[in-house]
């Protein structure tokens, strides 16, 4: 199952012995590793990032999420104050959309005190044990999250919404066409017509964003595949196995996936040409 991973650990040295675990838990396919990246809290209680996530699709989620965590845990002096409320309030969005909650982002918090340090990762794993076991044995303490679809469900949404507000908005020039024709009605149709204009570039935004995310939803699945055939090369024969029933759901949840958002744009673009 792709998961979330958040490891604590008492101090920096012990978060990068952990990191380079599992980078050898992936090579021998104990796990499938997508991303990781290290924060640490230093001894004036400013979290930083001391690893940054890898380039690519996961790595970019996971440097988000250990973003969103530095700005919300504490960040240097100033950031704070820098970021504003709004910041803060999009950062735990970002995360709530990643399967990190309010409870999990307080969790993480409460371990990360001054001086501590932990290793966000992106995983793929069959069993939890496994993992447990060589963090555990490191002083590492383990918090899941299971990441969902909320991207998906937002960007469909998001057209739908606008593609609504359009519709609302054309209804009313119609009614307003339809009554006297007044100097005080043909300026209220020259309002209502901006109000049109600038709600079809928003519903276009939309759109554009939502193909968008198909390409990110193919990109992503490309580079899991990518990675889980290189790790098959690596790993014992044991492992081998479990690789290939994660390559095959792999390639069907992507697939899955790519057909449910191509079939939304499409449904979004012909109930837009109507």
């Amino acid at each position: 199952m792709n998961t979330v991973v958040f490891i604590g650990f008492g101090d920096e040295k012990q978060a990068f012995e952990g990191d380079r675990t599992l980078r050898e838990m992936h090579k021998d396919g104990s796990l499938t590793l997508y991303a990781d990246a290290i924060i640490a809290k230093d001894s004036k209680g400013n979290v930083a990032i001391r690893q940054p996530a890898m380039a690519g699709p996961f790595g970019t989620v996971t440097g988000l999420i250990a973003g969103s965590l530095v700005g919300l845990l504490g960040g240097p002096p100033g950031v704070a104050v820098g970021t504003g409320v709004g910041t803060l309030m999009g950062a735990a969005f970002d995360l709530a959309r990643w399967g990190v909650d309010n409870d999990a982002v307080q969790v993480v918090g409460d371990y990360l005190t001054p001086g501590k340090a932990a290793v966000i990762a992106n995983v793929d794993e069959t069993w939890h044990l496994p993992l447990d076991t060589r963090m555990e044995a490191l002083g590492g303490t383990i918090l899941r999250r299971t990441p969902t679809q909320v991207d998906d469900i937002f960007y469909e949404r998001d057209v739908k919404a606008k593609q609504a507000e359009l519709a609302d908005l054309e209804a009313e020039k119609v009614a307003e066409l339809k009554a006297a024709d007044t100097k005080k009605s043909a300026e209220r149709n020259i309002k209502l017509q901006a109000k049109i204009d600038a709600a079809k570039r928003r519903l276009q935004e939309k759109q554009d964003q939502l193909a968008a995310q198909i390409d990110s939803v193919k990109t992503e699945g490309e580079e899991k595949v990518a990675l889980l055939k290189g790790q098959m090369t690596t790993a014992n024969d044991e492992a081998k196995t479990q690789l290939e029933k994660r390559l095959a759901q792999v390639h069907a949840d992507y697939r899955a996936r790519t057909e449910k958002l191509t079939k939304a744009l499409q449904q979004r673009q012909a109930a837009h040409a109507a």
